[in-house]
């Protein structure tokens, strides 16, 4: 049976109509979503890998069928550097939010990699930019998040999921060097992308309730300066 026959009926097999209803209430995608649960297309993905099937045979003509190849590239025991070439296959067909971040969960070890997802920073197409940020995010914030941080500062593009993620790193960021993400906060000039950071961080058990509060009193209105 060739591979995307199998990729097929694997998905049309476990696929569910109401679970499809939910997640295009979630998910603004131009693909047709089918309806699975994350873990079983990551499961079956480990499974293609076991028998060794042909990355670039994997068909990419449906929300899952996308995924499918992001897991993929996630479990293989390719090098950073083909897990890369593929994944520049699979990016122009990342169209939303679910499919960057679930693919990113799963590339995992491609430090060696960094400047790539880097350059995607620089990109037009706000899909290829929220990969980069996630990634970096994910991956390197922990280790070098000032750097992080001003990489992440300098994306300009004017897109609500890119906007998104730029707050997420940022919240994200507060975990790790609460006192200078305090003081980066009161530089960010956007209302959105600042009060979206102060939202988020807020919402995170890491951060105490304490400073919770000292982060309210951070947030922008519209007409009102940024301090100097």
């Amino acid at each position: 049976m060739k591979i995307k026959e199998m990729v097929n009926d694997y998905i049309n097999s476990i696929c569910d109509p109401k679970k499809a209803e939910f997640d295009r209430g979630l998910i603004d995608t131009k693909f047709e979503i089918k309806g699975t649960k994350t873990r079983q297309i990551d499961d079956f993905a480990k499974s293609l890998v076991k028998i060794n099937a042909d990355f670039y045979e994997l068909p990419l003509e449906n929300y899952e069928e996308i995924l499918l190849a992001g897991c993929f590239i996630g479990n293989s025991k390719a090098s950073s550097e083909e897990k890369v070439q593929m994944l520049k296959r699979v990016l122009p067909y990342i169209d939303n939010w679910g499919l960057s971040d679930a693919i990113i969960a799963r590339l995992k070890g491609l430090e060696s990699e960094k400047q790539f997802f880097v350059d995607l920073l620089k990109d037009e197409r706000p899909f290829y930019v929220r990969v980069g940020i996630v990634w970096l995010m994910k991956y390197q914030l922990k280790s070098d998040l000032k750097n992080v941080v001003n990489l992440v500062s300098q994306v300009k593009l004017e897109h609500f999921y890119v906007k998104m993620a730029i707050a997420w790193c940022y919240a994200e960021a507060f975990v790790y060097d609460y006192d200078y993400m305090y003081n980066f906060v009161k530089t960010i000039d956007d209302v959105f992308i600042r009060n979206k950071t102060i939202t988020k961080a807020c919402e995170s058990y890491r951060v105490s309730p304490d400073k919770k509060q000292e982060l309210k009193a951070l947030k922008l209105y519209p007409g009102q300066e940024v301090e100097e």
